[in-house]
């Protein structure tokens, strides 16, 4: 069994959909393994990792998410290398490749053994380093080349994702460090669903449940004056729009234009005028305690999560992956 080690550079490098992509066009049977849960989700009164309840269904696998993502890493209360061996054991079994997927940053782990590399090397998984094209994501890939000398593993190469300027990838083989592959930026897989953002924010949903389903391309602040609102927000469409709950008339002139859900700030609940124009168009009014500013800020560091029953959105990551990324390089043997 061949297995790799898709590990991020950087937070949000986008290793959750090279991971799925690199699955859809593996060219035998694969399995999935993530050491560590991390964001965790209810399902059937279990608590279990969303990258492993995507894999389980995407790919599927028998096996159960608690297997597939088993343990939690706590810097004070770690847990063993013996661990997760045992647990990697349970799941690698009559595959033909296995994909492992990193926490969140490859070196989760590093001062107890127990990182990304060290699982590379104890499994003896070939690793591929993900990373955005922001520079500081490109410098810390020629850090972790070094380090990586010091295990006994084979570093494959990089893929670069959200990265239109190949000057990235120029200057990372000018330095001796392979590149799989450059995807560019694709902004239909930036965008989220307003039940993302409501489970994101904890909100309460007030009227609307019907639009949970609405596509949020742009978000954007209520916070100007009354006779200039309608213009605005008549330019920007499927918008999410966070305002203060005592602000009516943006909020109207928001349900007036292509608005894909209200988020009201403060603990406030909106007029009734307001939840009735709301009911009539089914555009979701989601609640929250925050205020405007802090609001913001959580919906900004969203990221648009990859939802089983989404097909379309899977079809489009496995074509992107397919031309893309040099899939004969990272199969090879």
């Amino acid at each position: 069994m061949k297995a790799l080690y898709i590990g991020a550079v950087v937070e949000r490098a986008g290793k959750t959909m090279v991971t799925l992509g690199l699955a859809k066009n593996c060219p035998g049977k694969v399995c999935y393994f993530k050491p560590f849960k991390e964001d965790i989700i209810p399902v059937d009164d279990r608590l279990v990792d969303m990258d492993a309840f995507l894999m389980k269904r995407v790919l599927g696998l028998e096996l159960d998410e608690e297997l597939l993502s088993p343990c939690r890493y706590d810097l004070f209360r770690p847990t063993t290398m013996e661990r997760l061996l045992k647990a990697y054991d349970k799941v690698k079994c009559d595959f033909d490749y296995m994909l492992i997927e990193g926490a969140r940053i490859i070196q989760t782990g590093y001062l107890h053994d127990v990182s990304g590399l060290a699982f590379s090397e104890a499994v003896g998984a070939d690793v591929i380093l993900v990373t955005t094209s922001h520079p500081s994501g490109v410098e810390r890939v020629g850090m972790l080349k070094r380090l990586m000398e010091t295990y006994k593993l084979n570093f494959k190469g990089v893929i670069l994702n959200q990265t239109d300027d190949p000057a990235v990838e120029a200057l990372l083989n000018e330095k001796g460090i392979p590149v799989l592959g450059s995807i560019p930026t694709i902004k239909e897989l930036k965008y989220y669903r307003v039940k993302e953002v409501a489970d994101a924010l904890g909100a309460d949903v007030i009227v609307g449940e019907e639009g949970l389903n609405r596509i949020v391309e742009e978000v954007t602040i209520g916070a100007m004056r009354p006779e200039t609102a309608i213009k605005y927000m008549r330019r920007i469409a499927k918008k999410a729009v966070i305002t203060g709950g005592d602000r009516a008339d943006i909020q109207i002139a928001a349900l007036s234009t292509d608005t894909s859900c209200l988020i009201l700030t403060g603990g406030l609940y909106p007029e009734k005028t307001v939840i009735a124009k709301a009911y009539e168009e089914q555009i979701p009014i989601l609640l929250v305690r925050y205020d405007t500013a802090t609001t913001a800020e959580m919906v900004e560091h969203l990221i648009a999560r990859i939802d089983p029953e989404d097909q379309g959105k899977i079809d489009l990551i496995t074509k992107i992956v397919r031309e893309h990324i040099d899939l004969a390089r990272i199969w090879e043997k």
